[in-house]
């Protein structure tokens, strides 16, 4: 039983839910006045189904949020047996400098950052290898990304994701400064060879590319200002547009200032946040609260 599936369990109790788990752990069966819901993995059934397959497909939630002109990062979906001077005319307009990622995958597992034709194609055959189809999209320089969580036409939680940057100060190893900046995560890996320089005093590493908080990234609360705002308004109108009833809505902020959708998530994951933020625990397990009582709801 992962840590999410404690609290749903929680919930439950203190809510008179009967609540089992099956498949592997990765069904939740809730059972209240004769009346069975489920939840699969992280999705509580809130959103219809058609809906759930299009935000869990990178490439469709790209091509829907494009026909409303609304902001959203650029995909290119490829499948197997692909036509490769097509992908390669594609790539020409980045000059190669692309991201290749499951197109349907979550939490940045399988995602690469290529600069040559031939590091694409590699992880272009690499990934298709585990996913049946990829996306590749241009690689963005963002200053910040942003996560809302959705539920009934309001922001639930909003949070930006600091990537795992450290300044040396002369003394401490790499491994130090990123167990300073994310105990949570990096005390648990190892000490590679890597990580054991020590930093001179004002040097800046960067430990990965990516923004996820399965991946070393931490949360962080936004104070109120114009982007805040932007991005707040931005991930409204995406939600009331497609009939978005729960989910979380991942929005980048370029170098540049612009604000696009990266990524909509049907499934709520609250567990890396929980776990790193002060009160983390008791804000998702108010949101989780709130999604299961409405499966209960008189339909």
């Amino acid at each position: 039983m992962n840590e999410m599936q404690k609290l749903i369990e929680e919930i439950c109790m203190e809510e008179d839910i009967s609540f089992h788990l099956v498949s592997k752990n990765w069904i939740m069966i809730l059972e209240k006045n004769d009346k069975t819901r489920l939840i699969a993995g992280y999705k509580f059934g809130l959103n219809d189904h058609a809906l759930g397959l299009v935000c869990d497909d990178k490439y469709a939630m790209y091509d829907v949020l494009k026909n409303y002109h609304l902001p959203v990062a650029e995909h290119y979906i490829i499948f197997p047996n692909y036509n490769e001077e097509q992908v390669e005319e594609y790539a020409k307009k980045y000059q190669y400098h692309l991201v290749v990622k499951p197109n349907e995958g979550t939490c940045g597992k399988d995602t690469y950052q290529v600069h040559t034709k031939e590091e694409l194609f590699e992880k272009i055959d690499k990934t298709l290898k585990k996913s049946y189809s990829i996306s590749i999209s241009p690689f963005y320089e963002i200053k910040n990304e942003y996560r809302s969580i959705i539920y009934k036409d309001k922001i639930e939680l909003f949070y930006g994701k600091q990537r795992p940057i450290v300044e040396g100060d002369g003394e401490k190893t790499i491994y130090e400064l990123l167990c300073d900046f994310n105990p949570k995560y990096f005390e648990k890996k190892k000490e590679d060879e890597n990580l054991k320089r020590i930093l001179e005093k004002g040097e800046i590493y960067e430990y990965g590319w990516q923004h996820n908080l399965s991946r070393g990234a931490i949360p962080f609360y936004v104070e109120e200002n114009e982007t805040k705002q932007k991005i707040e308004e931005l991930a409204l109108k995406v939600a009331k547009r497609l009939n978005i009833k729960f989910a979380s809505i991942d929005i980048i902020e370029l170098t540049n200032g612009e604000i696009m959708v990266l990524e909509i998530n049907s499934g709520v994951m609250m567990e890396n946040f929980a776990k790193i933020m002060e009160n983390g625990k008791e804000i998702a397990k108010k949101i989780y609260r709130k999604a299961i009582l409405d499966l209960f709801e008189e339909k």
